[in-house]
């Protein structure tokens, strides 16, 4: 596995005493995982601020435990809070660098307010957002980038205090409300972000636990949720989906059934074999062949053992 220093030695920034409060990474998607080292033995350490702007993972890890995080999303990460970033592979992401009690030389007085308050953050972070935001934020961070790496050009500092600005302000307005996050979410709403998560997300195969993560809750609220109120768990839900869109492919077509099995996420054609024939009773040929018959003769579809989902 590749491995590389996200912490310790940014490039350096347009800083007139030769102090490296910004620094800013920019990591390309790559066909393996790697790793970074986020630890430093410096008199004032980096924070570092990761932004997943698509569907990539990240594994933050330290003290033998680790959380993953699934963009789009942000993550703050204070001092010390992680030992390393684990990015996966074919995953997009940005990764801004500042220097503990020195990088506020870059923000307006306006911006006191989010700076005590992100800097003074005892533990991670990290926070689901909208796909636009972490589009904006990815722009922000690689803004940064840009002028870290040509300080002699003219307004490269302004640029920096100014991007640098909108990414501490936006991530701090999401902090600042996240509090009551959980509070206000009522199960109504859970299931309905559920189901737009999973319309979203059906073919990446996520688990339970990583929906779960994804709207601020637990795998066993979520669990007991979709029992109570759509009688089925959302494993099962999961599952449900993807054999709904397999055979509305299979009805629609004559594309090949290895062709929709990696359309849908699966790598083993055979596995998808088996996973389509355990929901329906039917291998996937034989069902799209059924159905071909069923329509020839002027007859409605074969119906599916389960509800509709959504």
């Amino acid at each position: 596995m590749r491995r590389g220093v996200a912490g310790p030695d940014p490039a350096p920034a347009i800083v007139p005493n030769g102090a490296v409060p910004v620094g800013a990474e920019l990591i390309a998607a790559h066909y393996v995982a790697r790793r970074w080292t986020l630890t430093s033995k410096a008199a004032r350490p980096f924070i570092h601020l990761l932004c997943l702007p698509g569907g990539g993972t990240a594994e933050i890890g330290q003290a033998g435990k680790s959380m993953r995080t699934i963009g789009p999303a942000m993550v703050w990460l204070p001092a010390g809070s992680a030992d390393y970033l684990e990015v996966s592979a074919g995953t997009t992401a940005q990764l801004l660098q500042l220097r503990a009690g020195t990088w506020h030389r870059y923000l307006p007085p306006s911006a006191e307010a989010a700076y005590l308050a992100l800097e003074g953050a005892g533990g991670i972070l990290a926070l689901q957002v909208e796909a636009d935001l972490a589009a904006t934020i990815a722009r922000s961070i690689a803004a940064i980038a840009a002028e870290v790496a040509t300080p002699a050009r003219s307004g490269a500092a302004s640029i920096m205090s100014a991007e640098l600005t909108l990414c501490v302000l936006r991530f701090w307005r999401l902090f600042a409300g996240d509090g009551n996050r959980n509070e206000e979410s009522s199960s109504t709403e859970i299931l309905s972000r559920f189901r737009r998560l999973l319309e979203e997300r059906y073919q990446q195969h996520l688990r339970v636990s990583d929906y779960a993560r994804l709207l601020g809750t637990t795998p066993d609220r979520l669990h007991a949720l979709c029992s109570r109120e759509l009688k089925r768990s959302p494993s099962e839900l999961i599952q449900q989906r993807l054999v709904r869109e397999a055979a509305a492919r299979l009805e629609a077509g004559t594309i090949a059934v290895k062709q929709i099995a990696f359309a849908l996420g699966f790598t083993d054609t055979a596995y998808f074999s088996r996973f389509f024939r355990k929901h329906t009773g039917e291998a996937p040929g034989v069902w799209r062949r059924r159905v071909a018959a069923r329509a020839r003769a002027g007859r409605s579809r074969p119906t599916l053992n389960f509800a509709d989902w959504p």
